[in-house]
């Protein structure tokens, strides 16, 4: 067993929150460049959030899968109603703006797809997260 030291909780968010960032960046390109949602892809965003948090050696106790499960729920909210919108907004010819969004959102047709995809998303990524607590629980047992 190798020897861990534990930096804290702070260090271990900040990691899991690139990691999940990063995991997260083919089911946005694909969401945006693809012109469609694979849900699947969400799946791999809290793996990568565990993975970051591990990185960066944070605190290694039974808060762990609580931590990953919120900061992957967080990436996929930011993910969803944030920056695949600015995205989108690009991709269409507009400025690189946070009133792109408020553009965005003031129609009911975007909003309700967007909705709808954060939806399918958040469920895909509890799968994800399902089947990612079960490691971490054996991880911090060790």
């Amino acid at each position: 067993m190798e020897n861990k030291k534990d930096n804290g909780y702070l260090i271990g968010i900040l990691g899991a929150f690139v990691g999940g960032l990063i995991a997260s960046l083919p089911w946005i390109l694909v969401y945006v460049y693809g012109n469609m949602i694979l849900s699947l892809l969400a799946l791999p965003i809290a793996l990568g959030a565990w993975k970051g948090y591990q990185m960066l050696k944070g605190k290694q106790d039974g808060k762990l899968p609580y931590i990953v499960a919120a900061i992957s729920l967080l990436i996929i909210t930011l993910a969803t109603l944030v920056i695949i919108p600015l995205l989108l907004g690009v991709k269409n010819g507009l400025d690189f703006s946070f009133d792109i969004l408020d553009l965005l959102y003031q129609s009911s047709e975007f909003k309700t797809a967007i909705l709808k995809d954060y939806a399918i998303s958040v469920l895909f990524t509890f799968l994800g997260i399902g089947g990612v607590l079960g490691q971490i629980k054996e991880s911090v047992e060790e």
